[in-house]
Order: C-alpha cells, then structure tokens, then sequence
C-alpha cells in the first residue's frame, strides 16, 4: 500500500518533467530559425558583428541543434565571418593576430570546399579561399608566382562547382593576367582588384575591395 502510495507521486513528478522537457526542446527548436534569421541580417549589416549565430538553446548540450543538423549551417557561417575578420585585420571578440585569423579562416573554407552541402557553398568557399590567398603578402617574386598558382587553383575549383558564379570567373581572369609575362604588377592596387560574389545564407555580400 506505502509503495502504491508513493508511485503515484514519483509517476506524476515524472510526467511533468517529461512534458517540461519537450516544451523547453520545442522552444529550442523554433529559436534556431529566428537566430539565423536575425543573425544573417546583422551579419549583411556589419560583418563585424560580434557575438553572432550563438545557440538560443535552454536546454543543455542544445539536442536542438543535433536535430536539426545545424553543424554544418553554423560552420559555414562562421567560416564567412572569419574571413571578414582577416579583411578588416582583427577579430573584434579576440586578440587573436591577423596571421592567426588567416590561417583559421583558411583551414575553415577548407573544410567547406570538401564538406559544403550544396555545389554553391563549395563554390562559394572555393572563391573566398582563393582571393585570401591572393591578397595574403608574398615575400618574394617566386612566393609571389606560387600564390597566383595557388589562388589560380582554388577559383577553378570554385567554377567547377558552380559555373555560374561570375566572382570567381571575374577574379580567374585577374590571376591568369597577372601571371601572364610582363603583366600587371602584383601589388595592392592589383590584390584590390578582387571580387568577393555573393554566398548564401549569411551571404558575401560586397563586390570587391
């Protein structure tokens, strides 16, 4: 009879849980839309925007996120912004130094190359990698003529995967003049000459330099 008596408590104690549980994960799962959305617009607004894209998740470990399949979205955004944080030279949330911030956000588009979800992410990474490159200083005339190798490389890889993105045709032709002999001098002018195109999502937005 004590035990019957107790049951019913712990079971209704349970049950209560249970459902505070999947209101909370409901509530996480209908935050992540709202943070994209919201997020992707300060980002077109500012790229230097801090404190962007962060989980909006009341439950802990955010199983929300896993759900969702949100890993890859995220990454991809995040490998934007670092981008955009080597361009201006710092990343307003560390102190990491600009050598650091490139070497990051290399590895990041990288990775998006190989594992981007769609042909225009790919190629979207594709092209950001190759005008980082690019615009990354050469030391020397030969470092110089393998940086335009290199970055040659990452905007055909970038065309291949999307013929359509005009950045990258745009900023293949610049390479291919610099590297011709006697073409332009590769200086700043020159590196300023770049294209960025324009990515889904959060979106490269921006014509150049």
């Amino acid at each position: 009879m004590t035990l019957r008596i107790i049951r019913g408590p712990l079971v209704a104690i349970g049950c209560f849980l249970a459902a505070t549980l999947l209101v909370l994960f409901a509530l996480d799962v209908r935050g992540w839309p709202r943070t994209f959305t919201h997020d992707d617009l300060r980002f077109r607004a500012l790229h230097s925007h801090v404190g962007l894209w962060r989980s909006p998740a009341m439950l802990p470990g955010d199983p929300a996120r896993a759900l969702l399949g949100l890993g890859e979205p995220l990454a991809y955004r995040h490998a934007l912004q670092l981008f955009w944080f080597s361009r201006i030279g710092s990343d307003p949330e560390s102190r990491r130094d600009l050598p650091t911030i490139r070497a990051e956000a290399q590895d990041q588009l990288e990775a998006l190359i190989v594992q981007g979800r769609d042909p225009q992410e790919r190629s979207t990474a594709a092209n950001l990698l190759g005008v980082l490159t690019v615009t990354t200083p050469a030391a020397d005339s030969e470092t110089q003529t393998q940086t335009l190798v290199r970055a040659s490389g990452y905007f055909q890889r970038a065309i291949a995967e999307d013929p359509a993105n005009a950045a990258a045709k745009l900023n293949l032709e610049l390479v291919l003049r610099l590297r011709r002999p006697g073409g332009s001098s590769f200086n700043k002018d020159a590196r300023g000459g770049f294209g960025f195109g324009k990515g889904r999502g959060a979106g490269v937005v921006g014509s150049g330099f």
